[in-house]
């Protein structure tokens, strides 16, 4: 089992199945770990990572995709509460990738 970033436990007795996909010592980050960003002069990325915008979407609207998924991420690993009667207060400082 693994941690469903590739399929070699890495001789790791089993702790690769109980790991998170953000720790897996096999990973990539697009521009960040072990993989060029869109400033090399050639880029590829898994079909997995594209997504088909519709037609009827702007692009401004298509391009809050990945800061929405980037915010998505932080509570699904649970670094946020937003549930309950006291949810975590959060602070978004700066104006970010976009220059919002």
């Amino acid at each position: 089992a693994s941690c469903g970033v590739c399929d070699n436990a890495f001789g790791l007795d089993g702790r690769c199945s109980k790991m998170s996909r953000n720790h897996c010592p096999n990973r990539t980050v697009l521009g960040i770990l072990n993989k060029d960003g869109t400033f090399a002069e050639y880029l590829t990325l898994p079909i997995s990572n594209l997504h088909l915008v519709p037609d009827d979407m702007s692009d401004e609207i298509a391009v809050f995709s990945e800061p929405l998924a980037a915010a998505c991420r932080i509570v699904e690993q649970g670094l946020v509460r937003y549930q309950g009667t006291h949810p975590d207060k959060v602070a978004i400082l700066g104006d970010g990738k976009l220059g919002l």
